[in-house]
Formats: C-alpha cells, structure tokens, sequence
C-alpha cells in the first residue's frame, strides 16, 4: 500500500467533526443535502481545505469541481477541471477513484487519518478528511464534498510511498 490511513464513519479531530455536523444538519430526513444546501459563510472555517468532486457515472470517475489552495500548496498542484483518471497519482488512479466511490456507494461521509508523502518537498505528513455525499435531487449522489486537513511533517514509515507525486 502507498499510504497508511484508517477510514471510519468519526472524527476525533474537532474541525473534521464539525463539518460532519454541519453535514447531518443539512439532511432532512433520508434525503442528502445538495451543494446548494451549504452557503459560502457555512464553510468559512475551511476554506482553503475544501475539496469538491463531481462524481461521473455512479463514482466511475470523478472531476475535480474546486480544490482549496491549502490542499493546491501540499501537493504542489491544482486538479481543478480535471478528471481523477486523467491525473498523476503514485498508485493507479483507479485505487483513487476507489476511495472517493465508497463514499458514493455508502451515502455517508467517510473520515481518514493518516500519513501521506505530500508534494513538492516529499514530507511525509500526517492528515484528517472527510468527505460528504452530495445530491442534487436528495437521493442520486452527483457530488462529494470534503475537508482535507494537513498536519505536520512525522517521521516517514519503512516501505511505504506517496499518495500523491
């Protein structure tokens, strides 16, 4: 594996569990909330660090709708436009796409914690997310929108790469 991460449906980080609130605050019912559902002032802690996918056919593929400059400056690149399989990753982009499927596939947001080696200056880092199932008719996922936090620099783990190159 190229990173090391757990996934869980919790965050012990508090600004990761305060977006997953915002989240629950804006279902109603069984019905998801859609990107409509947040107002720029709703997500003003996290500017910078928000991520928002376009998921293509069920989460087959996935477009980058916006990628917040924190998250740009880490990696040293801007995906915003592109598709997820057309982008440069150190495992195949499928593994990627993976992981964003899931939270298609199960309607709710997905939280991970880990180390990652974050470009340009290959630190390996330690970081929290969460990424929230969008709908634009309450049922169809057609979005995801997350939080990535980057954390600081930890020492790197044996035989294990870069998410991101």
């Amino acid at each position: 594996m190229s990173w090391q991460y757990e996934t869980s449906f919790e965050s012990e980080d508090p600004a990761v569990g305060r977006f997953l609130r915002l989240w629950e605050d804006r279902c109603v019912g069984e019905a998801l909330p859609s990107r409509k559902s947040f107002e720029i002032t709703d997500l003003k802690e996290w500017l910078g660090h928000i991520l928002i996918l376009d998921a293509i056919d069920g989460g087959a593929d996935f477009r980058y709708r916006l990628v917040g400059v924190e998250i740009v400056r880490a990696v040293g690149r801007d995906y915003t436009g592109r598709l997820m399989s057309e982008c440069e990753f150190e495992v195949p982009a499928r593994q990627v796409i993976g992981e964003f499927r899931a939270v298609v596939e199960a309607r709710r947001p997905l939280v991970r914690r880990g180390h990652v080696t974050w470009a340009p200056d290959r630190s390996w880092r330690s970081f929290q997310s969460v990424h929230a199932p969008l709908a634009s008719d309450g049922h169809i996922v057609d979005k995801t929108m997350g939080v990535l936090l980057i954390g600081d620099t930890a020492p790197r783990f044996p035989g294990l790469g870069s998410y991101v190159r």
